[in-house]
């Protein structure tokens, strides 16, 4: 119909009544708009020391251990612009681990060999030769290439070059270098503590619900199924005002926000079996008051978000200058 013809049709009047529901001819299947607490928990434990908290990972060693590391200094700079030297040097090297890893090709594992040295060679070649743009790099990075020779100079230089680098300094992990509570340890506390803070950095971005849908809109009809997305929950609201990053002095707020989110997505956490041990606590056994043991288990997650915020190291750094 042209604008002409539209412009003839009388005026509708608007209907008070309520629209029936939309009636979609496919089973209709929800989906949270954000990623829920209990996900974060396996994404959060490190390994497979608890019997309960268990690392997503199937393979889990040093390598799993340090990828979100390496991720963090070489993931969207070597996998971004195509055709850039960058992305030609991931296109080979991510080549080399595949036919080393799937074929057990020696000479791709020989070449990857070969790339690693040299790239570290010329990272030692900055450190001695060019301290300059060395300072520059290494406190924005948490990995620092080292070599190891059999010449007997080599490691003395590799442990100055280790002291110099100042590596994580510049990074969201400043305070957290070198920490077991943040790195290791998969107490639940720990692990809940962890799970926190990757749900506020996981949720802190989404996509409003309806770029949600339409994004899940395409597969409606492949999977006959209508798809819709649920509201934000609550906590979301104020998510951006927390203070960027964790630190001692804001350390509160995370933990307040992180309960939020906890009692929220799992109101009942403290029946989950990683907290036994408290419920068969005598104390809470024998005529505890009622959220006696959730509020025991947020006095101990609060004491590892401190530890992870560098509260410990801030506590020494007092003593030494007293000292």
């Amino acid at each position: 119909m042209g604008n002409d013809d539209a412009r003839m049709e009388p005026a509708k009047i608007k209907s008070t009544r309520k629209s029936p529901p939309i009636r979609s001819p496919w089973p209709v299947k929800y989906f949270p708009s954000h990623t829920a607490f209990d996900q974060l928990l396996d994404y959060s434990a490190r390994g497979k020391s608890n019997p309960v908290l268990q690392t997503q990972y199937s393979k889990y060693d040093h390598v799993a251990e340090l990828f979100h590391l390496v991720s963090h200094d070489n993931g969207d700079y070597l996998a971004s612009k195509p055709e850039s030297e960058c992305h030609i040097v991931w296109q080979i090297v991510d080549g080399c681990r595949l036919r080393a890893q799937w074929d057990s090709d020696l000479q791709a594992a020989e070449l990857l060999y070969a790339i690693a040295t040299q790239a570290t060679y010329e990272v030692l070649d900055l450190y001695l030769r060019n301290r300059k743009l060395f300072d520059q790099i290494a406190p924005r990075k948490k990995v620092l290439p080292c070599l190891l020779f059999i010449h007997p100079k080599t490691a003395g230089i590799v442990k100055k070059m280790r002291q110099d680098a100042r590596l994580g300094e510049e990074t969201d992990d400043a305070r957290r270098v070198g920490s077991k509570t943040w790195f290791v340890s998969d107490t639940p506390a720990n692990v809940y503590a962890r799970a926190m803070l990757n749900s506020i950095r996981c949720n802190l971005n989404l996509a409003p619900v309806e770029i949600q849908e339409s994004y899940r809109g395409h597969f409606d009809k492949e999977g006959k199924i209508r798809q819709i997305v649920r509201p934000f929950p609550k906590f979301f609201d104020g998510l951006k005002k927390l203070p960027v990053p964790m630190t001692p002095d804001n350390v509160l707020q995370y933990w307040r926000k992180g309960k939020e989110i906890i009692l929220e997505d799992m109101p009942k956490f403290h029946l989950r079996p990683e907290w036994r041990k408290y419920r068969e606590a005598r104390n809470y056994r024998e005529g505890a008051k009622k959220g006696a043991i959730q509020h025991a288990i947020f006095k101990d997650i609060l004491t590892a978000l401190k530890t992870i915020a560098g509260a410990n190291k801030k506590r020494a750094g007092k003593k030494s200058q007293v000292g």
